[in-house]
């Protein structure tokens, strides 16, 4: 066979095989390969927990619920020293005492002389002159709570000064001097106190007796009374917060679902059936029920929140070094 007819036939054999692969390829079938691995209807970015684990960790989840709030003015509280009270009320006992006497020795002078039984004027004017010195100084002494911490204090009565000593020496009744920023709140308002661990709501009694020299605020007097007084230790100052009227759009985060995170209140946003992330909640304020965060923000109505187990969910979060350390 010639050179150039051995080259036709190997380019020949080229182009048949060709062919035969072009045609053997459209018979295989969809099941001649393996399918690809489905993707996880659960995946995204934070936090996996199964939902075996999720029940045994007792997290609920619940969906924001969009609310009005009124718009809240930010001040100071501070709990006072109620050593004077204690103090006024030993005054007012002496004081009582003294003019309880004073007044029957007048009562008995009155009638003798009255009867001409043996009584002198002279006597009846001391007597008379004894009682009339008692009543100024029990006057007196009940004039001091309002001249010390004051008037509205001063308007609780002399007879309650004993009690409020009692309560203060048992801790508890804390006497809190409130001071905002644009000026003094009106007597009876309502004012929420952050104690920390716990909130309490605060009648404003009045005014108090000067202003604060440091804020150039004019304060107010109110009691808290009850198991948180002892909270309010003397001297402590601790956030108060009262409606300042208008009202804001948002959504109220209960207090179980919040978390302290990276130096901030975050909370577990549930992104799907086993999947959580963190999501801060700047600018949040205390209410009644929980923390008000206003629209716009990372938050929206219907988003689904961790409402029990937060806690569990940030430390499962911390122990797989996903990031994000607790405070």
């Amino acid at each position: 066979m010639k050179r150039w007819q051995g080259a036709a036939l190997g380019m020949a054999g080229l182009v048949l095989g060709a062919l035969g692969m072009r045609l053997v390829a459209p018979l295989a079938g969809p099941d001649d390969h393996p399918p690809a691995k489905a993707e996880a209807a659960d995946a995204g970015p934070g936090l996996h927990v199964d939902d075996k684990v999720q029940q045994q960790a007792g997290v609920q989840i619940a969906p924001l619920v969009a609310r009005h709030a009124a718009v809240m003015q930010d001040g100071f509280a501070r709990g006072l020293d109620p050593a004077p009270l204690g103090t006024i009320a030993s005054d007012i006992t002496a004081a009582t005492a003294a003019h309880d006497g004073s007044s029957r020795e007048l009562a008995r002078l009155t009638a003798l002389v009255a009867a001409d039984a043996g009584a002198s004027r002279r006597d009846l004017d001391a007597a008379r002159a004894q009682e009339g010195q008692d009543r100024a100084k029990l006057t007196q002494a009940c004039q001091r709570v309002g001249l010390e911490f004051g008037p509205a204090l001063g308007k609780l009565g002399c007879a309650a000064v004993a009690r409020l000593a009692a309560e203060a020496t048992a801790g508890r009744m804390a006497v809190l001097r409130i001071d905002f920023p644009d000026g003094a709140v009106p007597a009876g308002s309502s004012v929420t106190i952050d104690l920390g661990k716990a909130e309490a709501t605060v009648r404003v009694l009045g005014p108090a007796v000067a202003g604060d020299t440091q804020l150039q605020s004019a304060g107010v007097l109110a009691l808290l009374e009850g198991p948180e007084a002892a909270l309010a230790g003397v001297g402590r100052v601790l956030s108060a917060h009262r409606a300042g009227g208008g009202a804001r759009d948002g959504m109220i985060v209960p207090r179980s679902a919040i978390v302290r995170a990276d130096g901030a209140l975050q909370v577990w946003r549930a992104t799907g059936p086993e999947n959580f992330e963190r999501v801060p909640i700047d600018g949040a304020t205390p209410v009644v029920d929980g923390w008000f965060v206003a629209r716009g923000g990372a938050l929206k109505p219907g988003d689904r929140l961790v409402v029990a187990g937060a806690g569990t969910l940030l430390g499962l979060e911390r122990s797989a070094g996903g990031g994000g350390g607790g405070d």
